[in-house]
């Protein structure tokens, strides 16, 4: 007991800083972006391309990054991780051309994030806290909005004082710093427990389970008195816990994964190109990266409130609400757009971060809720393809659409389509009833 009160704290904390750190540089490419445009000349669709390429890759990498969590510990992919966007970041310092942006930023700093992102930091989370999930991961992954807050002003600074290539190797040094040794050193994880915890399981994947052990018990007499250290999902055959198949021909993985990738898209679209958009509407750039640090506290603020929220009113009614919040973020950027004024801006940072501080904790304890299994690292990986995806397509789209029409009138009108199509989806999935997995597996 006393280590797990010392430990799963620290491992919220490890998760906090450590996504604070990854998709904080994630973030700052809304800052990026704009001094890649004015000193390489390229568009801004191609430039925010790179980001939908780290998207693609960072999603694409979830289903091996699951597999591997389960096959070498969280710990040694994190710390792999941190490695990697060292190199990416380092890479990217020396670009020349917009394809090499896109590799070493798009792909190698994309491994690396993912690597030392959400899907080993959630099953750490998820591991210590299997009870009060949608709470302990609105702490964790508040660390993603703090990220917001300091790194997009900091990177803001550091461009302005020592250029955008020696910022990536500033940010490059993250890695070693802080990434790997707190993997190594300050994050502990409990073995997997899931098929052997009483009430983790809906009721009657319960009873299935004990349906089976009960009638394995003639034919395994021996292996009852064996020493029962490790769990029966690595023992024996698992006939009533999802796995990865299973999950992929359920309806309701399907429909998370619109509402994932539909929530997704909205928020790297606001995200993104926020940061321009005020630019273009007359803010100078210091007060638009104090922008993004009212965007960095408000989604803190909401990744505390709707994880715990979730928790207990249920995920659908709390998205919902967080959804009506990016539409209100909408409506205040075109509001913006005829009324320039600081407060109205600061009002869009305040709505937009607390609707995207729900997709962090309710996405994961969502999928959690739908497919519950030891096998829960590989499933939820394959899910957050869709989440990626959804980034990808809105990082790209917000451009593509201010490139074609000129304006963001277009950009704004598919927000708020997305705002309203993400909840209906979740509601469609019904994290809120039970299901349990089928029972027909060999």
């Amino acid at each position: 007991m006393s280590n797990k009160k010392w430990h799963g704290p620290m491992a919220v904390l490890v998760c906090f800083v450590t996504l604070g750190i990854v998709y904080g540089v994630w973030f700052a490419y809304s800052v990026f972006l704009v001094a890649l445009v004015d000193d390489m000349g390229w568009s801004r669709s191609l430039t925010a391309g790179a980001i939908s390429v780290m998207s693609v890759v960072h999603g694409l990498s979830g289903p091996l990054n699951g597999r591997l969590v389960e096959k070498f510990g969280a710990q040694r992919v994190i710390a792999l991780g941190g490695l990697v966007f060292a190199l990416g970041m380092a890479m990217t310092s020396q670009v020349q051309t917009w394809w090499q942006l896109y590799f070493t930023f798009g792909i190698v700093s994309a491994i690396g994030i993912a690597q030392a992102g959400w899907i080993p930091f959630i099953v750490c989370v998820e591991r210590w806290y299997p009870d009060t999930l949608g709470t302990a991961l609105g702490f964790a992954m508040a660390g993603i909005g703090f990220g917001i807050l300091v790194v997009l002003p900091l990177v803001n600074a550091l461009i302005e004082s020592l250029g955008w290539r020696n910022t990536f190797l500033s940010l490059a040094a993250l890695g070693p710093l802080w990434i790997i040794p707190s993997a190594l050193i300050l994050l502990k994880v409990p073995a997997a427990r899931l098929a052997n915890r009483p009430g983790h399981q809906s009721g009657q994947q319960s009873e299935h389970r004990a349906e089976q052990a009960t009638s394995s018990e003639p034919a395994n007499s021996q292996d009852s008195k064996q020493p029962q250290a490790q769990p029966i999902a690595v023992t024996q055959p698992l006939y009533h816990d999802w796995v990865l198949k299973t999950a992929l021909r359920s309806p309701r993985f399907w429909l998370a994964w619109g509402c994932f990738m539909a929530g997704a898209c909205v928020s790297q679209i606001l995200l993104m190109h926020q940061f321009a958009f005020m630019v273009d509407q007359g803010i100078d750039k210091t007060q638009s990266s104090f922008i993004a640090g009212v965007i960095g506290v408000a989604s803190i603020a909401g990744q505390l409130f709707w994880g715990n929220l979730s928790d207990r009113i249920g995920r659908e009614r709390a998205y919902t609400m967080a959804s009506i919040c990016m539409l209100l973020a909408v409506g205040a950027l075109v509001y913006l757009s005829s009324v320039v004024a600081l407060w109205v801006a600061v009002a869009f940072a305040i709505f937009v971060g607390l609707g995207y501080g729900a997709n962090t904790p309710i996405f994961p304890a969502t999928a959690r809720d739908l497919f519950t299994s030891p096998f829960f690292p590989s499933i939820f990986g394959t899910l957050a393809i869709s989440g990626s995806l959804g980034a990808a397509l809105g990082a790209w789209l917000g451009g593509w659409l201010y490139d074609v029409t000129g304006d963001y009138t277009a950009m704004l009108i598919v927000s708020a389509a997305l705002a309203l199509l993400a909840p209906l989806l979740l509601w469609l999935a019904a994290p809120r009833l039970p299901n349990p997995a089928p029972r027909q597996i060999p």
